[in-house]
């Protein structure tokens, strides 16, 4: 039995890669119901007539029921199991995505964008959940990175075909596409998908939980003690940033190298792909990193908030310097970047979370993580419109828009550096290497 459970710690099962499989392509469909709306960002305001704030307030209003969605359905999912609420919230996302190709009006658009904002709120945070429960602590960076970048992997794969799809056949064909997609996952979910390791109770102690400070275990049964920590606090205010980043990738930066750098259409479907392909190669890049950092040094210090905000900072320089330069395969390889490093907290914030709070609270707290995190995806793209048709020029109002985006990254990258800390104790630290 001992033997057992050190072989599961180090290696994760036959089920437990299937569920990383699983979720995987959840997080692809996730993040292509997001993206496909920027995709088709030009056809649709020539077609309905959509001036630069509305188009901001579409971006907004996809978040606006999230961060509840976010924290209600993590609650849930503690109750009554991860399992059945993802089918829920992936059958809403097929159902409205369906509902699209009836979309003929801007408040239509809007009401579509908003009860898919709610079905997709807990997605990331109930998929980071569901994973952890599979994956040992050795390879719990690794594992969670493998989920998280299928969103950045399929927003790359479905790119151009979407694109295609959508200029030969009207953009709303490529929601439909999607749809079809999404009836197809929840199908293959329910069928081979399970809730947890059967182990679920052991008098074992895992090294996650021997990872928790002691004096942190004796209050685990207080949830808004780890809510209102400062660790949670900062975290959350990376997310905060990193959404900001990632909903102006989504919403504005094919608008910004169409309409500012004037790229042709075959420039764009390529344009618009490297972002995602390098979000997908970074994570899997610093989640590597992470893990082997954290395995030489036992420092979650070390391993993981001295790679998230250095990396966040060097998101923000990458920001300024795209919007200087006048040649556009660097500034799409810069601007690129910038969105790239910017995403790191998608990574490691889950990580972190895992790492520092109560087991029992984890679909909790990673749905307040996601509330707070995607009030960007709320403030973000609605400023940005704002400051596009309100500037002197466009290019004028994508560089404050870009400008913003960047100081909140450096500002919270260096508060990340400063100011998260796990505590410490006697206990924690004998425990610590006797794990390792």
């Amino acid at each position: 039995m001992v033997m057992n459970s050190i072989q599961k710690q180090g290696a994760i099962s036959k089920q437990g890669w299937i569920m990383i499989i699983l979720l995987f392509f959840l997080t692809v469909i996730s993040n292509v119901d997001k993206a496909i709306i920027g995709f088709a960002s030009v056809q649709i305001m020539d077609e309905l007539n959509i001036t630069p704030t509305q188009w901001g307030l579409v971006g907004s209003v996809f978040f606006w029921l999230y961060s509840l969605s976010a924290i209600l359905m993590g609650a849930l999912s503690d109750k009554i199991g991860a399992k059945r609420v993802i089918t829920i919230i992936a059958i809403i996302w097929a159902v409205v995505q369906f509902s699209t190709f009836f979309v003929y009006s801007f408040p239509l658009l809007l009401a579509t964008r908003l009860i898919l904002g709610a079905g997709e709120g807990p997605a990331y945070s109930l998929a980071m959940t569901s994973a952890s429960k599979w994956l040992p602590k050795q390879k719990l960076s690794f594992g969670l990175t493998l989920v998280s970048i299928g969103g950045p992997l399929g927003v790359a794969i479905s790119a151009p075909i979407l694109m295609y799809i959508m200029q030969s056949f009207g953009w709303r064909s490529g929601f439909i596409a999607t749809a079809v997609v999404g009836v197809i996952w929840v199908l293959i979910w329910l069928k081979f998908s399970k809730e947890q390791p059967e182990e679920k109770a052991s008098s074992i102690s895992t090294p996650i939980e021997m990872d928790m400070d002691m004096e942190e275990r004796e209050k685990e049964t207080k949830f808004t003690t780890s809510l209102f920590s400062k660790n949670f606090l900062l975290i959350a205010l990376c997310g905060f940033a990193t959404y900001w980043s990632y909903t102006f990738g989504l919403n504005w930066l094919p608008n910004y190298l169409a309409n500012v750098r004037q790229i042709s259409e075959a420039q764009l479907s390529f344009a618009v792909t490297v972002p995602w392909i390098l979000i997908t190669l970074s994570q899997l890049f610093f989640s590597f990193l992470s893990d082997r950092l954290y395995s030489k040094t036992n420092s979650i210090i070390r391993s993981r908030v001295l790679v998230l905000g250095p990396v966040m900072i060097l998101g923000s320089v990458c920001y300024i310097l795209g919007t200087m330069v006048s040649s556009d395969i660097l500034a799409v390889g810069l601007l690129s970047l910038g969105l790239t490093f910017g995403c790191i907290t998608l990574i490691l914030g889950p990580t972190l979370l895992v790492n520092l709070i109560s087991k029992r609270h984890q679909g909790k707290i990673q749905g307040w993580f996601m509330a707070i995190a995607s009030l960007g995806g709320i403030v973000g793209p609605y400023i940005t419109g704002l400051f596009v048709e309100n500037s002197v020029s466009a290019t004028t109002g994508f560089q404050y828009s870009f400008f913003t985006c960047a100081g909140l990254l450096f500002v919270f990258g260096v508060t990340a550096c400063i100011g998260i800390r796990p505590k410490k104790s006697p206990v924690s630290e004998v425990s610590t290497n006797t794990a390792i």
